[in-house]
């Protein structure tokens, strides 16, 4: 039997679209995925403290020693050595071991995105993750995520420090965040507040400041799922696949472009849910 080794790299949100091509490319491939989790600076937590994953987990020893042994290898990781970014995966049907290092969703022939889904829906949160589900109601006719935090404020951070990137790409980045901005949310909220179809919110983001002006704005409107961490700690990583979960529970989503989290966020809702996204619809 042949494995499909995916080195999930990055945060929450890039790790889990990563690891749901790996497994689509694995299923019709006819390999078995192994996923590489390593807790770093980006999501400092194991797997297993987030989803109770069913599958093989390896770090580090094995995962170097899977690399070595892989027939082909894939490095989507643009700032590192040799990396190729979207290279196609298994262009042509191959035999042996494949090894991939990404953060993105990958390009492949063999990608189905029905098959991504069918492995993100598999996914069990964790009993730490569904502790806190339990503890927020789900009735709210909108879901909002901000992710804003990025830019010279938060260039000390090393998940957010502009070397994870190449330049083109912080750029991007840089862009879109600035289009995140909790203001045009405001604006999007007052809207649909005057219009009728925004009771209540649920809300997630990236920076306490965000939390105090819906609360502000908003009041007995906005749900949250209460928080004290703004990092990449376990802690925090656990309350953020509990908040895109929660996400994906309100019938209209306004989501962050270019955010990894917010798409995930939509992944997970029903199909057809409506999105809209800043700097794009709003």
């Amino acid at each position: 039997m042949a494995f499909l080794f995916i080195d999930a790299q990055h945060g929450l949100g890039n790790r889990l679209r990563a690891m749901a091509s790996a497994a689509a490319i694995a299923r019709v491939t006819g390999r078995d995925l192994v996923v590489i989790w390593r807790p770093d600076h980006h999501c400092d937590c194991e797997l297993s403290d987030v989803i109770d994953y069913p599958g093989p987990v390896i770090n580090d020893t094995a995962a170097d020693l899977a690399r070595r042994g892989a027939s082909q290898v894939y490095n989507y990781m643009e700032v590192e050595d040799g990396a190729v970014f979207e290279e196609p995966i298994l262009p042509e049907k191959t035999d042996g071991d494949v090894y991939i290092r990404s953060a993105y969703t990958l390009v492949s022939p063999h990608l189905r995105h029905a098959n991504e889904q069918t492995f993100l829906m598999s996914l069990r949160p964790s009993s730490a993750v569904r502790t806190l589900l339990s503890q927020v109601p789900h009735s709210f006719e909108v879901a909002v995520h901000i992710r804003m935090g990025t830019g010279e404020a938060y260039d000390h951070l090393s998940y957010e420090a502009p070397d994870n990137w190449p330049a083109y790409r912080h750029a991007e980045l840089l862009k879109w965040r600035s289009r995140s901005h909790v203001s045009r949310f405001v604006q999007r909220v007052d809207a649909l507040v005057e219009e009728g179809r925004c009771e209540r919110l649920f809300l997630a983001a990236d920076l306490p400041e965000i939390y105090e002006a819906f609360q502000d704005r908003y009041g007995d409107r906005v749900v949250t799922l209460p928080r004290n961490d703004y990092d990449r700690s376990a802690r925090q990583i656990v309350h953020g696949f509990a908040d895109m979960l929660l996400l994906a529970m309100g019938d209209l989503f306004l989501a962050s472009s270019y955010s990894s989290f917010s798409d995930l966020a939509q992944r997970f809702a029903p199909p057809g849910r409506l999105r809209e996204r800043s700097g794009v619809e709003f």
